[in-house]
């Protein structure tokens, strides 16, 4: 059995290797320029290429098994900029891309986990054969049985002949002739169709319906690359592309922050300072590298800081309606409230995904040997997310003013954070705001009146890699 095989392998390798060397070598020539100017041309180019890029020069891989034994899983999300680049709004349709790009990936991992697919095949086989004269039918009732004459019918067909009588009477003849004009329209196509039924020989149709059900609570999902790209001299639309990643440790790490467990979110490893690992400044300090670095970053990422602190870092842009200073304050407040959005959605988002495809084809044969090929294909596709938590200590790092390099058009960027430090503060103030009131008595006065300890304000220092050392994540 092994060598029968074997046998057949080399017979399908040397059919593959006869007919390549029966082409002419100016066919091949030619195929191999289509082929190179096709590559030249981006043609291989999938969405969200740079992203896959990326997790192939890391060795990355969508499940693979940690240091600890543990399964992690990176997962790409693409998502497509709507606006216009010329549009005053490109730079938050840029945001929004982002923004559809993590659900993206969120959902892709919660179909990884479980999903419902739902199948159905349908292959109809048809074919109709005559040959010769249909014979007569002998026993056909119609022919044997006589109409009764007008004298011998019931009251109630009488009733039916003089009502059609008098509707005729009473109808105009131009309503008439254009309700025949109609129904003779209708009776020509009616056998125009049957006549071409008639001339079909055979008729194959298939029909596919693929339904897919997912649906997830995802909590500690982190980006550890982004990118953004436009290339219209290639024909390639802007869009923005995310590697996400999730594992035990991020887990455990979203629900410390979700539980106030600020041990779990410290340690000895110190980093710099978040500032000195961002390019904040980049703008106005002319460094073209460190804004590009900026215009690329999207959605959550984790840091270490140099208390050995981890830290939840947003980065979030919008665009601006005008130069104004009111514009700017828009702006600049709705960048940091969807930048501390995307910190909540990294404790718990419930993502949800539904979609549908139906793909349907037929070939059609005729009696006088042509044929004709039909298909049509639908797809429809619902993403849904929603994530609601109650956060202490998020505090925005920074906020820049810049242009969207393609349109020149400004925009203002944020970056907050989570710091567990600050974390801590906050709960510890909230706690003092909580309780009731008391009064200390005065130096020499023998009254009971009290007053409030002052409390300490807590400190925040930042700083980490840019998310991409696993060094820095937990556990």
């Amino acid at each position: 059995m092994k060598n029968k095989i074997l046998g057949l392998i080399m017979v399908f390798a040397i059919s593959i290797s006869t007919n390549i060397n029966s082409q002419s070598a100016e066919d091949l020539a030619m195929m191999e320029a289509m082929f190179n100017t096709a590559v030249d041309s981006g043609a291989g180019d999938q969405s969200g290429q740079a992203c896959i890029d990326q997790m192939n020069n890391k060795g990355w891989q969508e499940i693979s098994t940690n240091r600890r034994g543990e399964k992690e899983y990176y997962v790409v999300g693409v998502g497509s900029v709507l606006a216009p680049i010329q549009s005053q709004n490109f730079a938050s349709s840029v945001q929004n891309a982002s923004t559809k790009a993590l659900l993206d990936a969120k959902t892709k991992f919660s179909a990884i986990l479980n999903q419902e697919i739902t199948s159905e095949i349908v292959v109809d086989l048809k074919q109709q054969i005559s040959e010769g004269q249909k014979p007569d039918i002998l026993n056909d009732q119609n022919i044997t049985q006589q109409s009764p004459e007008y004298d011998d019918l019931p009251y109630l067909e009488k009733m039916k002949i003089l009502v059609n009588q008098q509707l005729d009477k009473l109808i105009d003849p131009e309503t008439k002739e254009s309700f025949n004009k109609a129904t003779q329209s209708k009776n020509a196509d009616a056998s125009e169709a049957a006549k071409k039924l008639e001339d079909i020989l055979n008729q194959e149709q298939m029909t596919e319906i693929i339904t897919t059900k997912t649906a997830a609570d995802v909590r500690g999902m982190i980006v550890k690359y982004g990118n953004f790209a436009a290339d219209q001299n290639r024909g390639k639309k802007p869009e923005v592309c995310i590697v996400t990643k999730w594992s035990p440790g991020l887990l455990k790490m979203a629900d410390a922050i979700a539980t106030n467990d600020f041990k779990v979110l410290k340690s000895n490893k110190k980093k710099k300072p978040l500032k000195d690992q961002i390019p904040v400044n980049a703008f106005n300090e002319r460094d073209f590298k460190g804004y590009m670095q900026l215009l690329g970053s999207f959605g959550t990422y984790l840091m270490r800081d140099e208390n050995g602190d981890l830290n939840v870092v947003s980065f979030a842009v919008q665009g601006m309606a005008s130069d104004s200073p009111q514009s700017q304050t828009v702006a600049r407040q709705r960048a940091i409230q969807k930048a501390n959005a995307q910190i909540v959605q990294f404790l718990n988002e419930s993502v949800e995904l539904n979609s549908k495809s139906s793909t349907t084809e037929a070939l059609t044969e005729y009696k006088d040997g042509l044929q004709d090929y039909y298909t049509e294909q639908n797809f429809e596709q619902r993403q849904a997310a929603s994530a609601q938590a109650t956060v202490s200590g998020i505090q925005t790092l920074a906020t820049y003013k810049g242009i969207q390099l393609l349109n020149q058009k400004p925009l203002i960027g944020a970056i907050t954070f989570y710091n567990p430090s600050s974390a801590e503060g906050a709960q510890d103030a909230l706690k003092a705001f909580a309780a009731d009131p008391e009064k200390t008595p005065s130096e020499g006065s023998g009254s009971n009146q009290k007053t409030v300890a002052p409390e300490d304000t807590p400190t925040i220092d930042t700083g980490a890699g840019y998310g991409d050392d696993d060094e820095d994540e937990p556990w």
